[in-house]
């Protein structure tokens, strides 16, 4: 698993497929991801929407690669 960003999104790359996350970078530093942004794979499988299971899947697996120093947190 890949985590890069900007301050307003992160990509997550899993498996061979790429999500981008929206959220906020904050001074803390770490980034508040919205979960409600989890639902549709970058190109080329954007036609392929993110399941449930599969959101949870990739919340598990960033929460677990988590750095102390720069957290992602998600929000509702």
């Amino acid at each position: 698993m890949k985590i890069t960003g900007t301050r307003s999104y992160i990509l997550v790359e899993y498996d061979y497929r790429t999500v981008k996350i929206s959220g906020e970078l904050t001074l803390a530093p770490a980034f508040y991801a919205y979960v409600d942004s989890i639902y549709q794979w970058e190109p080329p499988y954007e036609k392929n929407t993110i399941s449930e299971e599969e959101k949870q899947e990739l919340i598990k697996k960033v929460m677990e690669s988590n750095n102390p120093d720069f957290p992602i947190i998600f929000e509702l």
